[in-house]
């Protein structure tokens, strides 16, 4: 009973405490919800995002192993099944025939068109069984037996979505042919979707078609044949046997035919997810863990206040024999009610944040299984993390202020800032100025530790507004290098691709050559037919994808701008990118091994291994992209054909009006404006900056939470020589003066220093999601000149003006009862 009346009477004691200081009571409070809330809420967000996908994975029956034939390569579907049925660990493999082309979606006035990728699937028995097809309600029906050599489609659900499209809408194909859409769907290989020629968001301006294979056949002209295989592997077996007893078959059924065998970890969209989602709880952990420090500064600077308001106090218990613990309890209790409420708050926001990023998780990337559970384990940790950091940070000043002899805490009652700091030093600064100018550097100096403090604080808001501001101008910078590079000639130039091999002079490429508009004038002031392939760099151990193109450098409507080198047409040699120039520590002079196709029939190429040297490094900061003159063509058998054309419209006419014209031109899969590329960059950007945006309002929120929580200690802490200042007639605009001034001088430290540190924190943030997830761009990690001067001025500016929400506290002051009180 004695126990909980002594307790009773601690608390009534710190509600008083804690009522006299509400304010930055309130402000410390808000803070650890902040922080509480980040790790309640997002604490999990890596644990549920993985087992949605793992779930929807599995759902869709992913492949194991993806079987894909050397561009151009086209077998008998029966006969590659045939080959590979028999191996042991094979739960089950599908046959499929892939093909780009070109999509037109125009509803109501609105022109889509957009290049994209037709599936050939099996659709007996409700398939395909691998890499399945989920329609969700609502969204029409997958595909079945009965649309076997009917042009029934199912379109890629994001595309479908983006658009608002409908089932029974119109849809249509290269060469003008309509299709019957009768459904919305997921495919595993697309939960996100990226095009071949690039990792930017791709639903937009990428659309993936599923259709029965049989119609498949028909419409492309390849009776019976097929370019792709995804394998099942049953329970319990062992990958790489049956990836080696794969690769044994095929070379014997297909010896003329190069192929490539890839695992589901290959796979581009399934890396990129499962490390997005490890990478972004490193993030959100980071950012609340810096919340959580600067509230448990806060609290570290009011409980020092306390401290030294009630030292006479505490001087005068211990010199009567109170027990030390209990002088300590009642300033602890203080530090340990703020944590809880904070934290009480913290995790009920937690709770609305967690729900609104799942809700954003699901819109902006749905998947056929979606689950933001309850993460118990990250309500725990935001509720440890949200007690316990702000206490410990009580418990600093409160064990310092019992461990002094009680003499001295009644006679000088220096328990924070004993000594007087570095006050002596200010004799030798040239300030210029009388007492009031030096007074503030006088009190950053006589209060090192709160000074100190206050600095770390601020830097704590700075670090992270310069983390992400640095990311925005780092990607800003890349993407610009990218647009500077693809436009730095024939800014104009329109990319048309061939779904094969077509001769140059005649033909399909003759015929696109010499098209016409409707008055007769012709489309194209120039063209110019190359080569689009893949291959693979073999260098210094190590292996890079790469797309090669081959154009006529002789001729050019665009060539590489180079970093080093120099384009040497008649001279056989491979122009790399900066990227993977570094990845395979070669320079311009050294030799490269190339894997590439080699013709050796109609529909057959096989891989084969050339020696090239590196004459030239071009400035895209995409790494797979490689460049060759078109006379290279000759390592390929390719020699006179083509499969992608490089045109530079006539004057007067429009892109909208070649892209229309081509759509009906039988073969041609694809046509890009270069100024499209451009536009897809600016809209990811677009989003990008406004998820910065609201990143960027939340720490400057934290940045003048932290600075009036300082600033408002301060003048608490020193009421007496305010209100002496007042009692000798000094008016309160000098006092609030004096106040900006100390306080721009702890902005300015704390910005620069939160600068430095966040310039560290962005090189780690951008070396750790390259090498896991964007390990495909050169990124070179910049701090824009505007950048650097808005921080600076944000972070010393929020802080300098704090103090004059002081001023109505200053101007109501009772003087004679401050003073009376103090002494």
């Amino acid at each position: 009973g004695a126990i909980m009346a002594n307790l009773g009477l601690w608390l009534r004691w710190s509600w008083r405490d804690l009522r006299a200081r509400w304010l930055q009571v309130v402000v410390i409070a808000l803070i650890i919800s902040l922080g509480t809330a980040v790790f309640a809420g997002l604490g999990g967000q890596k644990t549920w995002r993985i087992n949605s996908y793992d779930r929807s994975y599995n759902r869709l029956h992913m492949h194991d192993l993806h079987i894909e034939l050397t561009k151009g390569s086209y077998v008998p579907g029966d006969d590659l099944l045939a080959a590979v049925e028999s191996i042991d660990g094979i739960a089950a493999v599908e046959a499929r025939l892939i093909v780009p082309t070109l999509v037109d979606a125009s509803q109501d006035g609105e022109t889509i068109m957009v290049p994209g990728r037709i599936v050939g699937v099996d659709a007996a028995d409700g398939g395909p069984d691998v890499d399945s097809i989920f329609v969700p309600a609502g969204y029409g029906r997958t595909l079945t037996a009965a649309d076997s050599g009917q042009y029934s489609a199912v379109v890629e659900y994001k595309f479908a979505d983006h658009y608002d499209l409908k089932p029974g809408d119109s849809i249509r194909i290269s060469g003008d042919v309509p299709l019957d859409f009768v459904g919305a769907g997921h495919s595993p290989e697309y939960f996100q979707v990226v095009p071949e020629n690039g990792t930017f968001l791709g639903e937009s301006a990428f659309a993936v078609l599923f259709m029965p294979l049989e119609t498949m056949q028909q419409l492309v002209d390849r009776e019976g044949m097929v370019n792709n295989l995804v394998v099942l592997l049953a329970d319990g077996a062992d990958r790489d046997v049956v990836q080696a007893a794969l690769e044994s078959r095929l070379a014997e059924a297909f010896p003329l035919t190069g192929f490539e065998i890839k695992t589901k970890d290959d796979d581009n969209v399934r890396t990129i997810l499962y490390a997005d989602a490890k990478n972004d709880q490193v993030t959100w952990n980071m950012i609340a863990l810096l919340f959580l420090i600067g509230a448990a500064m806060g609290a570290f600077n009011l409980v020092g206040r306390i401290v030294e308001a009630q030292r006479r106090q505490i001087g005068i218990g211990m010199a009567l024999g109170l027990p030390r613990r209990w002088i300590a309890f009642r300033p602890l209790l203080v530090g340990t009610q703020i944590a809880v409420l904070g934290t009480i708050f913290g995790l009920v926001f937690g709770l609305l944040l967690s729900r609104a990023f799942a809700g954003l998780f699901e819109g902006l990337m749905p998947l056929p299984y979606w689950n933001a559970a309850f993460y118990l384990p990250g309500f725990f940790m935001a509720a440890l993390l949200g007690v316990l950091l702000p206490f410990v940070a009580t418990l600093i000043p409160v064990l310092r202020a019992v461990s002094v002899p009680p003499i001295d805490a009644i006679q000088t009652g220096h328990l924070v800032a004993k000594g007087g700091g570095f006050n002596r030093v200010i004799k030798y600064l040239p300030v210029p100025g009388k007492s009031f100018a030096r007074m503030p550097f006088k009190n950053i100096l006589r209060s090192p530790w709160r000074s100190l403090l206050t600095i770390l604080g601020i830097s704590v808001a700075i670090v992270l507004l310069t983390l992400f501001i640095g990311l925005k101008d780092t990607f800003d910078a890349t993407i610009q290098q990218g647009k500077d590079s693809y436009t730095y000639q024939g800014s104009n130039r329109l990319l048309v691709d061939m779904d094969f091999f077509y001769p140059v002079e005649t033909g399909q490429i003759a015929a696109l050559k010499s098209l016409t508009g409707d008055a007769g004038q012709p489309l194209f002031e120039q063209v110019s037919a190359g080569l689009v392939l893949g291959g693979t760099l073999i260098g210094g151990g190590e292996k890079l994808d790469v797309i090669l193109e081959l154009h006529d450098m002789n001729n050019p409507i665009w060539i590489p701008a180079l970093l080093e080198g120099t384009i040497t047409p008649d001279e056989p040699g491979i122009i790399i990118s900066e990227k993977a120039a570094l990845d395979l520590g070669l320079k311009v002079g050294d030799s490269v091994t190339l894997r590439h196709p080699y013709r050796e029939g109609l529909i057959a190429f096989r891989l084969v291994e050339t020696k090239l040297p590196v004459t030239g490094i071009h400035d895209n900061p995409i790494r797979p992209l490689s460049y060759m003159d078109l006379g290279g063509a000759e390592l390929m058998g390719l020699t006179g054909v083509a499969n992608q054309l490089m045109a530079e419209p006539a004057n007067g006419v429009s892109t909208g009006e070649i892209k229309r014209a081509l759509f009906t031109q039988p073969g041609v899969t694809s046509v890009q404006a270069v100024s499209d590329l451009i536009a897809l960059y600016d809209e990811v950007m677009a989003f990008f900056t406004a998820a910065l945006r609201i990143v960027q309002i939340v720490v400057l929120v934290l940045a003048f939470l932290i600075a009036f929580n300082s600033t408002s200690i301060n003048v608490d802490q020193r009421v007496r020589e305010i209100a002496t200042m007042f009692a000798f007639g000094l008016p309160v605009r000098t006092v609030t003066r004096m106040q900006v001034v100390e306080n721009i001088i702890t902005g300015s430290l704390g910005t620069l220093f939160g600068i430095g540190i966040g310039w560290i924190a962005l090189n780690a943030f951008l070396t750790a999601r390259v090498e896991e997830q964007l390990a495909d761009f050169k990124f070179t990690v910049t701090l824009s000149p505007a950048t650097l001067l808005v921080t600076l001025l944000l972070g010393v500016l929020v802080v300098a003006l704090t103090p004059l929400l002081s001023i109505r506290t200053m101007t109501r002051l009772d003087m004679p009862s401050t003073l009376r009180v103090m002494e």
